[in-house]
């Protein structure tokens, strides 16, 4: 089922995955025209699209056991586009946009659970970690439109941002055409060869620990990436760098860098395969070290690229190993707890690096650092990728209805 018409549908809706952040540039416009508003509330905008999403990851890989994973996306992408294009025409009110961010953020967090699942469905092998490849830099390649396109239309007014989300008509019609219906798997078969109807708790009982040590993997990605990206702004401006316009355009050029790798993933696997995601831990090091290291921009902007070729092999490769230690059947479960714990370990970052009294700033990196390599190196010595990718951690039997049937 891979033909072109169905990446097209797959790859097409990963363009909204990131939407959320779009309002964050209009901050202080939308703060000016409402001066009784705290800015800590304006800021609001910019932060529950992350709730809204984070909400939804914990029962979309339940509705997707039940519900066609088609019409789910497509109320995804409606959601955003709702969300989004509503305070384009009505704007007069905080908690209206409050509102609408947080409607968005619902599509957001159908989109991203669901995703992982469609990729994992209709294509196998090299294809599928290529196509996941592909999908991240989609990610990126549209957060950069959307927030690069809504920048020059709210420019003059930052009412005419909101226009922007019209992108999600074409991306509804898109998925809507090229993607194939689904039916979603009803039974599975345990490890006993018992048959039982699918549910979360019958899912979570048949996982096997090599699904919770790649969540966990994923986890720590966001723990040390955080650790980098909140504190980027700090040490330029500490160095003498710059302000925020030069950090601005060193995490720019680090999103071009993300962009092409996700593009060239397969390329990247050919040297890397199969310890992906130990070169990404290692890519993620090297941006540490050379921002530790360096005050010379050019190098910061290498650096950045390093970084974001780390969390392309991480984020791609996680949900394409996943997809090969887990059953057909217990796939929407597995992507859910994925995505929620992909979307709370950036939002806990912060706070859970102050709690273990790692300072802001340089320590930051040092911390992010040891967390990088550590994970490198128990990922290489355990031979953990090479294990996931030859089948080693696959369990007996696949799960799927038919095979239910046929037993």
């Amino acid at each position: 089922m891979s033909t072109a018409k169905t990446k097209i549908g797959v790859v097409s809706m990963a363009t909204l995955a990131m939407s959320g952040s779009v309002a964050g540039s209009a901050i202080a416009a939308i703060s000016a025209d409402f001066p009784n508003t705290p800015i800590s509330t304006v800021q609001l905008l910019s932060t529950l699209p992350g709730l809204g999403a984070l909400i939804i990851t914990l029962i979309a890989g339940q509705l997707a056991m039940h519900v066609s994973k088609k019409n789910l996306v497509l109320l995804g992408v409606a959601l955003v586009t709702i969300g989004g294009l509503i305070p384009a025409f009505w704007n007069s009110s905080m908690i209206g946009l409050l509102a609408c961010s947080v409607i968005l953020g619902t599509g957001v967090g159908f989109i991203s659970t669901i995703n992982p699942m469609l990729l994992s469905q209709y294509f196998d092998g090299e294809e599928r970690s290529s196509m996941m490849g592909i999908n991240t830099g989609m990610t990126s390649l549209g957060s950069m439109i959307l927030m690069g396109v809504g920048g020059v239309l709210g420019g003059q007014n930052w009412r005419n941002l909101y226009w922007v989300f019209a992108v999600g008509i074409l991306v509804f019609l898109l998925v809507l055409i090229c993607l194939p219906k689904d039916e979603p798997d009803k039974v599975m078969v345990t490890a006993d060869g018992k048959k039982e109807k699918v549910s979360t708790v019958a899912v979570l009982k048949e996982l096997q620990a090599p699904v919770y040590i790649i969540i966990f993997i994923a986890f720590l990605l966001g723990l040390a990436y955080t650790a980098y990206a909140a504190n980027l702004s700090i040490v330029v401006a500490e160095r003498g760098v710059g302000g925020t316009a030069m950090t601005g355009i060193i995490n720019a050029v680090g999103t071009i860098g993300g962009i092409a790798a996700g593009f060239g993933l397969k390329y990247i696997r050919k040297v890397t395969k199969p310890n992906t995601l130990a070169f990404g831990f290692i890519a993620l090091l090297v941006t540490l070290v050379l921002t530790y290291l360096s005050a010379n921009p050019f190098v910061l902007m290498i650096a950045a690229i390093f970084a974001a070729m780390a969390m392309v092999m991480v984020m791609a490769t996680c949900p394409f190993l996943l997809s090969m230690v887990s059953k057909p059947a217990q796939i929407p479960v597995v992507m859910s707890v994925y995505a929620f714990v992909n979307s709370l370990s950036s939002a806990i970052a912060p706070k859970l690096i102050s709690l273990l009294h790692v300072p802001a700033g340089v320590p930051s990196f040092i911390f992010a650092g040891v967390v990088s390599i550590l994970v490198a190196v128990v990922l290489i010595l355990t031979h953990f990728g090479e294990k996931a990718e030859s089948g080693a951690f696959i369990p007996d039997g696949r799960g799927t209805a038919e095979e239910a049937a046929r037993a």
